[in-house]
């Protein structure tokens, strides 16, 4: 059995298409070359109708000529209608020219040509002899007579040659047209009989073209969309074939198993790709733990470590600021019991050594009193400031952390812009960069809340600044005044005629004691207030950076469990 390829299916059915398509164009052309010779043919028997038509009213003019002549009273009107059918003969002959020249058998015209000449002359001729007495000679009845009969005869010939050939033009017309009309039928029935071959041919060329390519084709399209969504196990039949589809169901056959193979390698290459990923992955985080507990814990630990020691100096500003107020009480007890005194020794001279010895006793008490205040606010201030500065410093350590939460966000943000181009297998990394991305941002908050405690710290140590400030410029003022009293009570001592003043002077120097004892007390108040104050935003710094701690801790421990 012969096996054609598909190219050479379709050329013999186009060859067979061709063929009747090429039958049906040269019965068409035949047909219309027919047909226009038998349009030429009724066209030059159309032009043969019309010369003899005019041949025929020509012999119609010329025998009312005739009978114009027996008619004519004078020769002028004789000769008039002789000249009229003279005329008529010549155009009637010259109408003919062209259809003598046309027709078929041309005789005929020719002799219808010259029995017009003839039947003109013959008119002529009688109207000379039959009508001879219009000129002035003798009328010759025999003459006339004969010239009747001959111009009956030609007219009787003429109308009978031009009878045969309008029967000859009709006739010939007649077997143009109806070899035009069969020649348009058989062309019909041909053309019908080729359409219809052509149609069969087309038909058939499209049957085959659906039976053996489409539906091939298709079930190829089929397969190859099965392999494109992972499908290896599609058979395919058309391999077997010898044509074209067959070489394409094997070239099918061959991306099968390619595909296979590739599907085969890309899992084994996918399985060792998330191996590796995992490990990477694990890795990384490690390392990220590993740099963020390093980066982050010494802050984490010098901010616990100065929340400490900043509490610590809280307390210690409370206890000075405490001791403060309980001598400063002590100074306004001694102040008052002073000025007792100086009324005493205002009553009884006799008791002046006394409290004079007692006022110096109290007043180098106050002196003593107003030194160590001095120190104690000395130090206090000192501590004030090493707060402040710790507190700088935190901010500054806050900052630290804040930026490095910043850049955690960023880190776990460009860690999932990654994972999402990773598509499945970065998922879980995903997750873990969304966990570290809350982390930071809670670590960003606490850093935010700490730096404001800070602020407040830092605004109560620079009030308590202000207020040691002022309790040591009072305490000095009391140490002055101490001073004065001790060199008062001295001078007393040396003359008792200036008691009075000097008691008046004493009274004076107590009031402004007593004054100054009670601004060392609220100013001793205000410090407690503020050391305060202090220790309470130094407990919550120290719970902020616990809590820091702890959010580091589960933060490093959810990283290192990734």
């Amino acid at each position: 059995m012969i096996t054609l390829s598909i190219g050479r299916k379709l050329a013999l059915s186009s060859a067979v298409t061709a063929l009747f398509a090429a039958g049906a164009i040269y019965n068409q052309w035949s047909s219309n070359t027919e047909i226009a010779a038998a349009n030429e043919a009724v066209a030059r028997e159309a032009t043969i109708l019309r010369g003899i038509s005019q041949a025929q009213l020509a012999v119609s003019r010329i025998q009312l000529a005739y009978d114009g002549v027996e008619a004519a009273r004078k020769a002028a009107d004789a000769d008039a209608v002789v000249a009229r059918a003279l005329d008529e003969a010549a155009k009637a002959s010259k109408g003919l020219e062209r259809p003598i020249a046309l027709a078929l058998k041309p005789d005929v015209l020719k002799e219808s040509g010259q029995n017009l000449r003839d039947l003109a002359a013959a008119v002529k001729d009688f109207a000379q002899k039959g009508r001879a007495e219009l000129y002035g000679r003798t009328a010759d009845a025999a003459a006339a007579e004969a010239g009747r009969q001959a111009i009956a005869a030609l007219t009787a010939r003429s109308e009978k040659t031009i009878g045969e050939s309008v029967a000859n033009a009709n006739r010939f017309t007649e077997e143009a047209m109806q070899a035009a009309s069969e020649r348009i039928a058989s062309a019909t029935r041909i053309g019908l009989l080729a359409g219809a071959a052509m149609l069969v041919s087309l038909l058939t060329a499209a049957i085959l073209l659906m039976v053996n390519i489409q539906r091939p084709l298709t079930r190829l399209v089929a397969v190859l969309e099965r392999m494109a969504a992972g499908d290896t196990e599609a058979e395919i039949v058309e391999r077997r074939r010898a044509d074209e589809i067959g070489a394409l169901g094997r070239a099918v056959e061959s991306i099968k198993a390619m595909v296979a193979q590739k599907a085969a390698e890309e899992a084994e290459r996918r399985q060792i790709a998330d191996t590796a990923a995992a490990a990477a992955r694990q890795k990384a985080m490690i390392e990220l733990a590993d740099t963020f507990e390093s980066a982050v814990g010494g802050i984490v630990g010098s901010v616990s470590s100065s929340a400490t020691e900043l509490q610590m100096t809280a307390q210690s500003m409370s206890s000075t600021a405490s001791q403060t107020a309980a001598q400063s009480t002590s100074v306004a007890a001694a102040a008052e019991e002073a000025a007792v005194n100086v009324g005493t020794v205002a009553a009884a001279a006799e008791e002046l050594g006394a409290s004079i010895l007692e006022i110096g006793r109290q007043a180098s008490g106050s002196a003593s009193l107003a030194r160590m205040a001095v120190t104690e606010a000395d130090k206090t201030s000192q501590f004030v400031q090493a707060l402040n500065q710790t507190s700088a410093r935190i901010g500054d350590m806050v900052g630290m952390i804040s930026n490095i939460a910043s850049q955690t966000n960023l880190l776990a943000l460009n860690a999932t812009i990654e994972a999402a181009r990773a598509g499945e297998a970065g998922r879980g990394f995903a997750v873990v960069a969304s966990e570290v991305k809350e982390l930071a941002n809670q670590t960003a908050r606490a850093t935010d809340e700490i730096a404001r405690q800070i602020g407040e710290v830092q605004g109560v140590t620079d009030q308590t600044v202000g207020a040691i400030g002022s309790i040591t410029a009072r305490i000095r003022e009391i140490d002055a005044m101490a001073t004065s009293i001790a060199a008062a009570v001295e001078e007393q001592g040396a003359a008792t005629q200036e008691i009075v003043r000097n008691v008046a002077q004493a009274s004076v120097g107590t009031s402004a004691v007593t004054g100054t004892i009670a601004g060392v007390a609220s100013a001793s108040e205000t410090t407690g207030a503020a050391a305060s104050q202090v220790l309470t935003s130094a407990s919550e710094l120290s719970r902020q950076s616990e809590h820091l701690t702890e959010e580091v801790h589960r933060f490093l421990a959810t990283v290192r469990a990734a």
